[in-house]
């Protein structure tokens, strides 16, 4: 029912049929254009997912697992050689070899030392390595880039990360839209 406010006091309108009359009379005219800037469409991305799947596209990651696969295969050919060794170690000690026994044990614990140093310091090194891939400036760079052009072309006009979010719609998570564009970008470069 619509109430009209006549001289100080209000007063009811005659009919329900004109108060719904007068609502669809409304809800036809256009709205003002600042009514319709005031419309905030959000979305959301899983910043880890992107990131991940940004690492596997560049080349920082691509040097980082490269040097990666050094080290296995380093740390694998030192354990190959303590495996000998220590094969060594038996049969010298099955054929009463004292001296040579005595001279495999030290090579044994060198080598494990050494091995145990060489993981330590590449381990250290990889992970720096990996946390200025996290940190990258072309990273944030690029990813700023691909989210302001996935809020433009698809009408968003906040991006949240899906950490900072309680519950969302799956209309609404851009994380493949995203991880899309900054393949199309590294693609083209």
């Amino acid at each position: 029912m619509i109430r009209h406010v006549r001289r100080g006091r209000l007063r009811a309108a005659a009919s329900a049929p004109a108060a719904a009359l007068l609502a669809a009379a409304l809800l036809a005219l256009p709205a003002p254009a600042t009514a319709q800037e005031l419309i905030t469409r959000m979305g959301v991305v899983d910043l880890d997912r992107v990131a991940r799947a940004f690492y596997l596209e560049s080349e920082a990651s691509r040097a980082y697992q490269a040097r990666r696969a050094e080290v296995i295969a380093e740390r694998e050919q030192i354990e190959e050689d303590i495996h000998r060794l220590e094969l060594r170690l038996v049969d010298a000690r099955r054929g009463g070899d004292r001296s040579l026994a005595l001279r495999l044990e030290q090579q044994v614990f060198d080598t494990k030392e050494h091995l145990s140093q060489y993981v330590r310091v590449m381990n250290d090194q990889l992970q720096r390595m990996y946390g200025e891939l996290q940190t990258s400036d072309l990273f944030i760079g690029e990813l700023a880039a691909a989210l302001r052009y996935v809020a433009e072309a698809l009408g968003y006009t906040v991006i949240l990360d899906t950490d900072d979010v309680l519950h969302w719609d799956t209309d609404v998570d851009l994380t493949d839209d995203v991880i899309s564009e900054l393949a199309r970008r590294a693609a083209r470069r």
